[in-house]
């Protein structure tokens, strides 16, 4: 990477990256200056990481357009939500509400208040299930209801992660443009 085009700053969060890759076992640009022996089980483990981040992120985004159309039932759409968290309603809503309900029983009382396609419900029960399994199992192959497999795809795999990656833009697109 030619850094002299960053900034000083963007040059400190590169650096700060690549302390972060090599601490958490994920810099495997570098897998040369690793043992032969080593280097397979060091690239999965590495790739197993990324993937598990990405769809906790993924499950953590869809946990949000759930809050945000419940927050949208309670409080209204036309509303400024930076205003709203300055009032106790809101916060309490929040506390007491939304960070108390898991991201099912965010879905269903969403079901009840309007309508969401059932295909939009069964990509987000899909990422339910393999959210848990993942957070859940350090070998999640070795589970019964939650395997590594979505829409048929192992999720380890770059086609079961693009299908993954297509179904949260219809995701977004759907709770970004409804």
């Amino acid at each position: 990477m030619r850094t002299q085009q960053l900034t000083h700053k963007q040059r400190a969060i590169v650096h700060e990256l690549d302390a972060i890759s090599s601490l958490l076992s994920l810099d495997y640009v570098n897998i040369l200056d690793y043992q032969k022996d080593s280097r397979t089980a060091y690239l999965e483990v590495a790739k197993d990481k990324i993937i598990r981040g990405q769809i906790v992120i993924w499950y953590t985004i869809v946990d949000e357009y759930l809050n945000g159309e419940l927050s949208d039932y309670f409080f209204g759409k036309n509303r400024n939500s930076i205003r709203l968290w300055t009032t106790k309603r809101f916060q309490n809503f929040n506390y007491y509400v939304l960070e108390e309900l898991h991201l099912m029983q965010k879905l269903r009382f969403v079901k009840a208040i309007k309508h969401i396609p059932k295909a939009i419900v069964s990509d987000i029960e899909r990422l339910n299930a393999l959210r848990n399994g993942l957070a859940h199992a350090l070998f999640p192959e070795n589970l019964k209801k939650s395997k590594p497999v979505y829409k048929g795809k192992n999720i380890f795999s770059l086609e079961g992660i693009k299908q993954l990656q297509e179904d949260m833009d219809h995701l977004r697109d759907y709770f970004h443009w409804e």
